[in-house]
């Protein structure tokens, strides 16, 4: 299971679904993520993609590796699949792009439109942010798959309230 939820949510979800992986996107300027004490270090990915910066392409793709590496860990850990927590400051763009590129590489065999319809029919605020999108498309050699399959959701819809979402994934 994924779980995506905003900055102001990401404790309270934490509590709730006691993820064994967590995933804290922030921009540059964005204060420290909340601590998550239950989590192993090597297990809470911090990660800062400011989407109102230049892009440095080989940075980005250094996040994205590191993104597909705890998705691999994630998909071979033994242990019962414990949710994975991806939280941003809205939970809408970044998160949601970290969910559908974790969703597609654990899901390898799955069709990357149905998981984008997945996400959209779970969180229909969800606006995946397409740099991120597009650079794991080129890492997973998807051939502009994952990319097409964002572009022909429908249009995302506003929300006041951003809710936590729960996206089930099969490793």
């Amino acid at each position: 299971m994924i779980i995506v939820s905003s900055l102001d949510h990401a404790e309270a979800a934490f509590k709730k679904y006691a993820p064994a992986y967590v995933i804290s996107i922030l921009e540059q300027d964005e204060p420290t993520p909340p601590v998550f004490d239950a989590v192993r270090a090597e297990n809470h990915l911090k990660v800062i993609e400011d989407c109102s910066r230049a892009v440095d392409v080989e940075d980005c793709e250094s996040r994205c590796k590191k993104l597909l590496a705890l998705a691999e860990r994630w998909r071979n850990d033994p242990e019962p699949k414990a949710p994975i927590l991806i939280h941003c400051h809205k939970g809408v763009a970044r998160s949601m792009a970290v969910a559908y590129v974790l969703m597609c590489a654990i899901e390898q065999g799955n069709c990357e439109r149905k998981i984008a319809d997945r996400l959209r029919a779970a969180a229909p605020h969800a606006d995946p942010n397409l740099m991120l999108v597009s650079e794991a498309d080129a890492l997973m050699h998807r051939d502009d798959r994952m990319i097409e399959a964002i572009l022909d959701l429908c249009p995302s819809c506003a929300a006041v309230e951003k809710p936590v979402v729960m996206l089930p994934v099969t490793a």
